[in-house]
């Protein structure tokens, strides 16, 4: 990727975009879920690579990113769409009805970040112990086990241990 002048966007607009319906959705995460998911990724209209190595744009949107700038619609599009498929991805996993609100919010942001294979399996090909403790039930004891994933290329990073963080209280709240 040759090499892109940042050009930042802003979260709220985004926020705004969806929760009004002008960007169509089936986002059921809440405004403080958007706001902690947004803030955590932050808003960028041109591409960049991400700590995991691959190009982003938008808020953490790595699906059919391309070396030009976006728009603050597109990107409220991409993020609508990224939320959905990891909102998706927890209803596979428990009944979604039986959460809070904030566990919703915690956990639809932490899919998110991981991405829904990693939230369900191990490098080994285990299951990790969020996604049995969910698939069992054990809401509060799920919430406990997002502390401990605050690495990123084998190093504990600060970003992921607000976002974790963040995310244990709203799983709490």
């Amino acid at each position: 990727m040759k090499h892109v002048k940042k050009i930042a966007c802003s979260v709220g607009a985004a926020i705004a975009l969806i929760v009004t319906s002008v960007v169509p959705n089936n986002v059921i995460v809440s405004h403080a879920g958007l706001e902690l998911i947004g803030n955590a990724e932050e808003c960028r209209l041109t591409p960049y690579i991400c700590p995991a190595g691959l190009i982003t744009n938008g808020i953490g949107n790595t699906h059919g990113v391309t070396d030009t700038q976006i728009t603050i619609e597109q990107v409220a599009k991409d993020w609508t769409l990224n939320i959905e498929s990891a909102q998706d991805c927890l209803a596979t996993t428990t009944e979604v009805a039986a959460l809070s609100q904030g566990q919703i919010d915690a956990f639809t942001s932490f899919i998110f970040n991981v991405g829904c294979t990693r939230y369900r399996h191990n490098p080994d090909g285990s299951e990790t112990r969020i996604y049995k403790k969910l698939k069992a039930g054990y809401y509060t004891d799920a919430c406990q086990e997002l502390k401990f994933w605050v690495y990123g290329g084998g190093k504990k990073l600060n970003g992921l241990i607000k976002r974790r963080g963040k995310e244990m209280e709203l799983c709490f709240s």
